[in-house]
């Protein structure tokens, strides 16, 4: 006879592939979805929906870590600049939103250049692909809250 422990083990299992089973493990526009519900798999039962904490966090950091791009921009402070694109890199790759850390890493090569009009090209860039991750972070935070 199974223990409860078994059962309550295989109806997480069963879950979580229901889960993953409605989100495609493939590139959206803007949004890996594989790495951002590979999260899944240290959900603890009972607890909040981490991603949507992750989904959250990162919406709520993120603008002020742009902001402080631009203004590092502004000062014309390369070092800043630098630094606050890195910090976006990191928490952009880890959560799927690819496109945003591969427009960070460009800003951090060109931190050193703040003459050139192509540190303002790519910081649009940057804001464009941002709104996009956005609203593909909000649809799937919306779909997971019902």
């Amino acid at each position: 006879m199974p223990s409860s422990t078994a059962s309550d083990n295989n109806a997480k299992q069963e879950s979580a592939l229901l889960r993953r089973a409605s989100v495609p493990d493939t590139m959206s526009d803007a949004v890996d979805m594989a790495v951002l519900t590979s999260f899944e798999e240290v959900q603890g039962e009972g607890e909040p929906d981490l991603v949507v904490e992750l989904i959250d966090l990162y919406l709520e950091d993120t603008p002020h870590r742009v902001v402080a791009i631009r203004e590092a921009l502004a000062k014309r402070d390369g070092l800043s600049l630098e630094r606050a694109a890195h910090s976006l890199k990191g928490s952009s790759a880890s959560l799927g939103a690819g496109q945003v850390a591969v427009l960070c890493e460009e800003l951090e090569l060109i931190a050193h250049d703040l003459s050139s009009r192509r540190v303002e090209v790519v910081l649009t860039r940057l804001e464009r692909e941002f709104e996009r991750v956005r609203q593909t972070f909000l649809a799937e935070r919306q779909r997971r809250c019902g």
